[in-house]
């Protein structure tokens, strides 16, 4: 049985909490109210001064322009369209990564292979997240450790550091330019777009599509997925 302390939590919970992190496009805005005090005049003095500050505001308000009273309708934000594979029934894999279900189109996977870390070469000086290459179909294919690329810094020490103790398979996408190292795969499943929970603006993790809502896994984008590690690749070797 395995004792790891960081495995041992409330899986409901901890998926719960990640997700609503996953998800956030935008933190709530926090509306403040200013309270302004006007102290009651206990003098003449004082009397007369808020009737001439008054007088100036409303004379104010009286010459200000008129363009400034139009209420200026705010544009909708853009929503990101629906991916092509996700307009109509389609079939998804599920996969882990650390206690996080994944889900990859079918549309767009290309392969599954048994990990063995003895077939990845290393390539030193890269990001944690890069494993090195992997000998698939005649090709050099970059194998990435998907848990490190997909997890909020915030929740890395749930990742366990020995791969091999961690990583079973690797999933191939983006016509086999990337190979996703993961925990297992489980059960391929048909879902409809409204089963979905699509998000609407993709400013961060644009490699997430949306949610599962049956399943609760994470829905990733492939060709999204794998330019975002291309470019992340390029910039290291640009030293950026």
């Amino acid at each position: 049985m395995n004792s790891d302390p960081r495995i041992i939590v409330d899986e409901r919970e901890a998926l719960s909490a990640y997700f609503r992190a996953l998800l956030s496009e935008g933190g709530v805005e926090e509306q403040s109210q200013v309270e302004i005090i006007v102290a009651k005049p206990e003098t003449k003095v004082v009397a007369e001064l808020v009737q001439e500050v008054s007088e100036l505001t409303r004379v104010k308000e009286t010459i200000q322009p008129a363009v400034q009273n139009e209420v200026v309708p705010e544009r909708p934000p853009q929503k990101e369209p629906v991916p092509e594979w996700g307009q109509q029934k389609f079939q998804v894999m599920l996969f882990k990564v650390s206690g996080l279900s994944l889900a990859v189109p079918l549309a767009e996977l290309n392969g599954v292979q048994e990990w063995h870390e003895d077939d990845i070469t290393p390539m030193p000086g890269h990001a944690e997240w890069y494993l090195g290459l992997v000998n698939y179909r005649d090709r050099q294919v970059p194998v990435i450790d998907t848990a490190r690329f997909v997890m909020p810094q915030d929740r890395q020490d749930m990742v366990i550091d020995d791969v091999n103790e961690r990583l079973h398979r690797i999933v191939y996408i983006g016509e086999e330019s990337w190979g996703l190292a993961c925990d297992e795969v489980a059960e391929v499943i048909t879902i409809e777009p409204e089963q979905v929970r699509w998000r609407s603006n993709r400013t961060s993790r644009r490699w997430l599509a949306g949610t599962v809502i049956e399943q609760m896994c994470a829905l990733i984008d492939p060709p999204v997925f794998a330019e975002m590690l291309t470019a992340g690749m390029d910039a290291e070797d640009k030293g950026i």
